[in-house]
């Protein structure tokens, strides 16, 4: 029996971000940005911070007491989508952020188990906001949203 299914579904989602967006960079967490580009970072809250990061969140709740029914999960993992581009275009970045969001949230439509089978019962959605931050230099335009997947299981 699994204490949380927090481990596997940010294993899931960066496996399956992986296979999908070819185009994008996918780190499991904070990633080094130094090259223009799109990036997901699932499990991070602010990849601007080299630090510690808030990664995901959970609550559970217990079966009957003096039984052996299986705790119910919910929870939310943290994601940033940052596109950076070197052409100064705030709209290029800030569409380019949010066609990563939007393929992450056509994955998760898709398979909202994440390809976990034969394990607990899952269930994976988008989280209900997003927080977009904008910023140009003279490196360019760069825009970041921070965005959850929710999840329930069966544990």
């Amino acid at each position: 029996m699994s204490t949380s299914v927090i481990p596997a579904v940010i294993d899931a989602l960066v496996a399956q971000a992986t296979a999908a967006l070819p185009g994008v960079n996918v780190f499991d967490g904070y990633g080094v940005v130094n090259d223009f580009g799109d990036y997901l970072m699932v499990g991070t809250d602010d990849p601007s911070q080299a630090v510690r990061s808030i990664a995901a969140q959970a609550s559970q709740t217990t079966g009957p007491m003096g039984t052996s029914r299986p705790r119910d999960e919910s929870g939310s993992v943290i994601c940033a989508a940052l596109a950076w581009n070197g052409n100064g275009s705030a709209k290029d970045a800030r569409d380019a952020a949010f066609a990563v969001v939007a393929a992450v949230e056509a994955l998760l439509r898709a398979d909202p188990q994440l390809g976990l089978t034969g394990g607990p019962y899952l269930v994976a959605e988008m989280g209900d906001g997003f927080q977009l931050e904008q910023t140009q230099s003279d490196q360019g335009a760069e825009a970041l949203v921070g965005f959850s997947v929710r999840f329930r299981a069966r544990i």
